[in-house]
């Protein structure tokens, strides 16, 4: 009985803190990132692809859902799936993917969605995890910067016209 009490506590305490109230999300903004991969790249070493000068649309989504300038936006990374362009090729020489942004120097980058073990089963597609900030500050630009950075478990089998389809969540 008294276990029965106790398992019945604890499940009402998690239910209780883990409904916290959420912000509605006012609209979304994708972004579609292309990227070719080389064929035969070294396990051994990080790869970074950059991709430069990508449209945020952020002015025209405010406008869309009639957000002023005067209200307090927050935007967050809410979702990122590697892809193929044919969706061809099996990701799993792919052990690590990471997603940054940049203004001017692609070192100083802030991450935006990371994945530190892909699958070995990923297959076509990689869920990369959004990272819970925000990112409203550096992306309230006309235009921005993309810096991937992958690990790889295996030489790379061949050319990869790679999309990584991003989305974020305005609050």
């Amino acid at each position: 009985m008294r276990s029965g009490i106790r398992i019945l506590s604890f499940i009402s305490l998690v239910f209780f803190l883990g409904c916290g109230k959420q912000q509605d999300i006012l609209f979304e903004m994708p972004v579609l990132l292309n990227f070719d991969i080389g064929p035969g790249l070294n396990p051994f070493e990080r790869h970074f692809f950059l991709v430069r000068n990508v449209p945020t649309n952020i002015k025209p989504l405010k406008q869309q859902f009639n957000i002023d300038e005067s209200q307090t936006l927050i935007l967050r990374p809410a979702s990122a799936i590697l892809s193929s362009l044919l969706n061809d090729i099996d990701f799993n020489f792919v052990q690590e993917v990471v997603i940054s942004v940049y203004d001017d120097d692609p070192d100083d980058a802030t991450d935006l969605f990371f994945t530190n073990q892909v699958p070995v089963n990923a297959g076509t597609h990689v869920l990369v995890v959004p990272i819970d900030s925000d990112v409203y500050d550096l992306l309230n630009k006309d235009r921005v910067n993309y810096r991937i950075s992958m690990l790889f478990r295996s030489i790379t089998p061949t050319s990869i016209e790679a999309n990584l389809d991003l989305n974020f969540t305005a609050e």
